[in-house]
């Protein structure tokens, strides 16, 4: 695995990420001599992906109780601001969660600072009381929460809002392959995807896909190794099928999906549907 920070310096430089929102899994291997983070380089935002389980008294209703709940707690603490979102699987279930919570931080210090806010907070001690038996989502690092940093290289579309709910969105763990570095990834995303995604922009305005790549802060089970999660977004799952159906099809996919799988080997795609639950003015 390579160093996280490494990762993000030489798969973003250069390329000219723009700060925007989203709208989701581990400690890399230490890198001797890694560059030092700079704000050319450093993540455009800091993602966590918490494990939930639904409680014998989940419905609707509390779920709705509870959002507003949490987001009660969190104005009345005093802490950096926050995005959040909720992930649930779409078509596939497991064992380990029924969905995810998924928190959008600035930094990586926010979500400290945040955490250690929410710990401290008599409003957030309390909502956890009322409403353990509606839904318990995960706080244990590397176990069932879940940071990356977050690089965003193409501008979220004003077409995507989230809104209304679902929005659909699917990620990949993925693998450099033998040999490659993150300098090879950076280069089929910035000199050959994101030429593509201009072409296709000026041809389909109105398309609402956008994409976002992961780099794990925790770390990896290294049963299940991977290096980053690369994620995608579009407003409706009908928009997005039929936007990867078409990807497939099309010459110019399949010559994209070639040089791509020369650099790295993904899982297969997994597809959820996304809720907005906070939404964060400055992202």
């Amino acid at each position: 695995m390579k160093n996280t920070i490494l990762f993000g310096a030489m798969l973003l430089a250069a390329a000219g990420c723009a700060k925007q929102e989203e709208v989701a899994a581990p400690a890399p291997e230490v890198v001797e001599a890694a560059p030092t983070e700079t704000a050319a380089n450093a993540p455009d935002a800091y993602y966590e992906y918490l494990w939930c389980k639904q409680g014998e008294d989940f419905s609707q209703e509390k779920m709705a109780e509870l959002t507003a709940s949490w987001n009660a707690a969190i104005d009345s603490m005093e802490a950096p601001t926050l995005a959040a979102f909720g992930y649930i699987p779409r078509g596939w279930e497991t064992e380990d969660f029924d969905g995810l919570w998924v928190l959008r931080w600035d930094s990586k210090d926010d979500s400290a600072a945040g955490w250690e806010a929410y710990g401290a907070s008599e409003a957030a001690q309390a909502h956890d009381a009322a409403y353990d038996s509606v839904l318990t989502c995960g706080n244990e690092v590397g176990v069932d929460r879940f940071g990356f940093a977050s690089y965003i290289p193409q501008a979220m579309p004003a077409s995507f809002t989230g809104e209304p709910a679902p929005y659909f969105l699917t990620n990949s763990f993925c693998s450099l392959n033998e040999g490659k570095e993150p300098e090879d990834l950076r280069s089929v995303v910035v000199d050959a995807y994101l030429p593509m995604l201009a072409a296709g922009a000026e041809a389909n305005p109105d398309s609402s896909y956008w994409f976002m790549l992961g780099a794990p802060d925790f770390d990896v089970d290294p049963e299940a190794p991977f290096d980053f999660n690369f994620i995608h977004y579009w407003q409706t799952a009908e928009e997005g099928e039929a936007s990867l159906a078409a990807f497939e099809a099309s010459e110019g996919g399949q010559a994209m999906m070639a040089n791509f799988n020369e650099v790295a080997t993904c899982q297969d795609a997994q597809p959820w549907d996304g809720y907005l639950i906070r939404s964060n003015a400055a992202s």
